[in-house]
């Protein structure tokens, strides 16, 4: 044993790398982006939420093929879980991109002529009032909305509507909401000027976990506001979106609209706090003429400006160029018509064909709006005046993402 020379010392065994653990996400921010080319949630949330113009439409919570974005009392979106990087939501926002002429191509299958620059692709434009007394008294100006919705169910054009309702926890606070009766429509009536995240409803039909319909037979119809309706069409016309939640879209209805306010900033601070009204008194809020207007059982409890909440105006609201929801197959707002009636624009064939049938029914009363006539003129001013609004951000003629055309390979089969 003298003879050996010391035991040579045994190599330490080489240590395996560990997995670097998944980062947990943050509420309200998601994945961090990558350098990659990969477009994810947290890239949505650097380039539009990040930068103010997030309208919290709802079109990346209803996208999301394995259900982890969510609705959030911030009033945008939310990831709760991994993602999986499918890049869906990214390509699915109407923010990130908006090529209209393109979308209003596939929407309608024309583009608009030079006489529709300012009021978009339209077939005819009225003045519509229901003739329902129930709709009347809860709906807003003319009950159009209500009214063309009730006729659709009844007549089985639609299984079901997805309309803005109120949470039951945050008095005045609106969410999206399935309607299936008339109850439900009549509970869904009037207007709210906070953003809901209508489209992410539209999860409720098609995320089978959430899912209170039959997604894969049921038809709807859409109800939301101009932004609304951009994230609902860039999601159901885009290759990398959603296209799949467009299948059973019966027909869209369209609000027009100036700009949204920040519900904690309106409603909780300005109508609660700093005008001593309970929120769960209020019946009815309205904006007309530059006035906001805030019910009390029938006692009108706050008649000002407007101005008077503009501190509480989305900032989002400013890229926006949509006041008369170009992209609705109806589009129903109070301009344009005398008091209690409801201005409502056909945009397509199938929109103006559901209105006439609301009619002859007995669901509303409806006469022709004069196409150079004070109404029009003024609703056309409103319009221009929005198109002042910058959207260079988002708003494109033709994709910058069109999908690629498939790559033949010859293929070599061996003797």
């Amino acid at each position: 044993m003298s003879g050996q020379g010391a035991p040579k010392p045994v190599a330490a065994a080489p240590v395996a790398p560990q997995a670097m653990p998944l980062k947990s996400t943050v509420e309200g921010e998601g994945w961090k982006a990558r350098p990659i080319k990969l477009k994810i949630f947290g890239n949505l949330i650097q380039e539009v939420v990040n930068k103010n113009l997030c309208m919290y439409c709802g079109a990346c919570i209803a996208s999301c093929p394995i259900d982890i974005l969510f609705h959030s009392e911030k009033e945008e979106p939310v990831m709760r879980g991994t993602c999986a990087a499918c890049q869906v939501c990214y390509y699915s926002c109407p923010r990130i991109e908006l090529p209209v002429a393109e979308v209003e191509r596939q929407v309608f299958g024309r583009s608009r002529t030079a006489e529709e620059a300012i009021l978009g692709i339209h077939v005819g434009a009225y003045s519509v009032k229901s003739k329902d007394p129930d709709v009347a008294r809860r709906a807003q100006d003319g009950g159009a909305v209500t009214s063309l919705l009730l006729y659709a169910l009844d007549r089985k054009i639609i299984d079901y509507a997805v309309n803005s309702g109120l949470t039951s926890g945050k008095p005045w606070r609106p969410e999206p909401q399935i309607a299936r009766t008339r109850e439900d429509l009549l509970n869904h009536a009037g207007s709210r000027y906070t953003p809901g995240g209508q489209v992410g409803g539209l999860a409720e039909v098609a995320i089978p976990n959430r899912s209170v319909v039959n997604f894969q037979e049921e038809r709807i119809a859409l109800v939301g506001l101009p932004c609304e309706l951009q994230g609902s069409w860039r999601m159901g016309t885009h290759w990398i979106a959603a296209p799949k939640l467009a299948r059973n879209l019966v027909f869209t209805i369209g609000l027009f609209c100036s700009k949204v306010f920040d519900y904690q900033k309106m409603m909780v601070d300005y109508v609660q706090g700093k005008r001593g009204i309970d929120l769960n008194n209020v019946t009815k809020v309205n904006i007309k003429r530059n006035r906001l207007l805030v019910y009390v059982g029938d006692k009108l409890a706050i008649d000002e400006p407007v101005e008077a909440v503009a501190a509480a105006a989305r900032e989002e609201c400013n890229v926006c160029v949509d006041y008369s929801a170009e992209l609705a197959d109806i589009a129903v707002g109070a301009i344009g018509s005398s008091p209690g009636w409801s201005t409502v624009i056909t945009r397509s064939p199938r929109g103006d064909e559901i209105l006439r049938g609301a009619v002859e029914s007995g669901y509303l009363d409806m006469k022709p709006l004069d196409p150079v006539g004070k109404g029009i003129k003024f609703l056309e001013k409103l319009c221009e005046k929005k198109r002042l609004r910058d959207p260079s951000a988002y708003l494109r003629h033709e994709t910058a993402f069109p999908k690629p055309e498939p790559t033949l390979v010859p293929l070599e089969i061996p003797h």
